[in-house]
């Protein structure tokens, strides 16, 4: 987990020595952090399937969640110098965790804290500061970086642009350091470790090149005006060249291939993979039904389709080796937590590439060949994915929704290629079919998405696929659970 490097072990305990010496001396920020890290620890003991003993010998996570919250707001956070954005990072990935999913509650959450970040200058490179000593300033730039990256990730996945305006903030990448590097009254920061030395830092340094260009592919293809393809091609090129300086032990590979690493490292290579191919789709997936009668964006299309088709062979790959018997099986919470938006938008792509093709004039295809086998990999691969959530419809709510979508995108695709039947059912699992599809929020809107227009609007899809709600109340944007952003101070 990126968060756990945030907080280094040594100073800690020191602190938490401090506090039972003098309980009622203690700050009430430092308690926020306290319960944090008690509620994270119990988040992931619970959907790891930990045992916790007895349900009354521990406070649950809940519990612990809104005694961060009140200790934040006796504390005063918004005036805080010290432990109020570590207690509010670590609060948002329990709560995180304890959903396994993203909520307009947690965006709100997000923006407060990236406003507190702005107004304790973690936004500027410690190095300019005054005041900061080398330790503190090392672990401002962990603070800071994580903050950036779930901004860039929560807001892409929300549909809004980012809430941190990169132009303005100077803050360098930290070093690749243990925290036996570390020292509270160091003078001198030491070199950082190679990459492929690993350290409870590396994954979000190693993430951080993937992450920068992500960020500025989702603002271009969120722009007002329509950008430049040579400017797509540019961050095509710089993508690429983010992800191939990763050492190759953070690189994509086969779980197959991965045997004797440890679990942790193989979801820190799926995750940075995962954020490369979607990077790819997002700036890439605007130019599918563009010039269908032309070859202009052939390069376009294929690159989305060929990054999609890689994510749901990852999602098949994933599910494989988290079955009884499988390298990830005792891990399997890990790529749980992996959201489903990333397989739904591959499938999407997928989908409305096929209608796309299937419109064009045979002038521009080359029959037989490429075209022809590059059909039967994403029927193929569609398939395999609606399998995969179907599996797993009866114990998740939302594997049934992923699933009863993905079907109806499937049979919207099939409809127009009488060559290829993706699915074989009974009668009986047509008319269940049908009286499901209506449990699907928004199914008419969906299914037109995949004619193909120029119009798409990319962005209200992926609202859509974020926030797939399980019941009517959750389709109001303004029933949110309470949390520290709308409690008074």
């Amino acid at each position: 987990m990126s968060c756990v490097g945030i907080l280094h072990p040594v100073k800690f305990q020191r602190e938490y020595e401090k506090f039972w010496d003098a309980p009622l001396k203690a700050p009430p920020l430092w308690i926020a952090l306290l319960f944090a890290v008690l509620s994270l620890t119990t988040t992931l003991r619970n959907v790891a399937g930990g045992s916790a003993g007895p349900k009354s010998a521990r406070p649950t996570a809940k519990t612990l969640q809104q005694r961060t919250v009140e200790c934040l707001i006796l504390g005063r956070f918004p005036n805080a110098n010290a432990y109020a954005l570590e207690a509010m990072i670590l609060h948002l990935q329990s709560c995180y965790l304890t959903l396994n999913r993203l909520g307009s509650d947690h965006w709100f959450e997000m923006g407060t804290l990236i406003r507190l970040a702005f107004r304790m200058g973690y936004h500027h490179d410690p190095d300019g500061l005054p005041g900061i000593s080398v330790f503190d300033g090392e672990m401002r730039r962990r603070v800071w970086h994580n903050i950036f990256q779930v901004d860039a990730l929560m807001s892409f996945q929300m549909g809004f642009p980012s809430m941190i305006p990169t132009e303005f903030c100077d803050t360098k990448v930290p070093r690749n350091l243990q925290f036996s590097d570390l020292e509270i009254n160091m003078t001198l920061l030491p070199p950082g470790r190679p990459l492929f030395e690993n350290t409870p830092i590396r994954y979000p340094i190693a993430k951080s090149g993937v992450m920068a260009v992500f960020k500025r592919i989702v603002a271009h293809s969120q722009s007002l005006s329509l950008p430049t393809y040579d400017n797509t091609i540019m961050l095509d090129n710089e993508m690429r060249e983010a992800y191939n300086n990763l050492p190759e032990i953070l690189r994509g590979r086969d779980v197959g291939r991965s045997f004797m690493d440890p679990s942790n490292i193989i979801f820190e290579r799926c995750t940075i993979e995962m954020l490369y191919l979607k990077g790819l789709i997002v700036l890439h997936r605007r130019y599918i039904s563009y010039e269908v009668d032309g070859r202009r964006f052939e390069h376009s299309r294929r690159t989305c389709a060929e990054a999609a088709l890689d994510i749901l062979a990852r999602q098949a790959d994933l599910h494989q080796a988290c079955q009884p018997g499988g390298r990830l099986y005792d891990d399997r919470w890990m790529v749980s937590s992996l959201t489903m938006h990333d397989f739904l938008l591959a499938a999407m792509v997928i989908c409305l590439d096929l209608s796309v093709r299937l419109r064009r004039p045979s002038s521009v295809l080359v029959p037989g060949r490429d075209d022809d086998a590059l059909t039967g990999r994403e029927y193929h691969a569609l398939q395999r994915s609606q399998t995969i959530w179907a599996s797993s419809s009866q114990m998740s709510p939302e594997a049934r929704l992923a699933s009863l979508a993905l079907g109806l995108m499937v049979q919207k695709v099939a409809d127009k290629d009488a060559r290829h039947i993706p699915l074989s059912k009974s009668p009986e699992e047509d008319l269940a079919a049908a009286a499901s599809t209506q449990e699907l929020p928004y199914a008419g809107p969906m299914s037109q998405m995949i004619d193909g227009t120029e119009g798409l609007d990319w962005g209200l899809l992926d609202q859509y696929f974020q926030n797939q709600p399980t019941d009517a109340s959750q389709l109001d944007p303004f029933s949110i659970d309470p949390g520290w952003f709308d409690l008074p101070l």
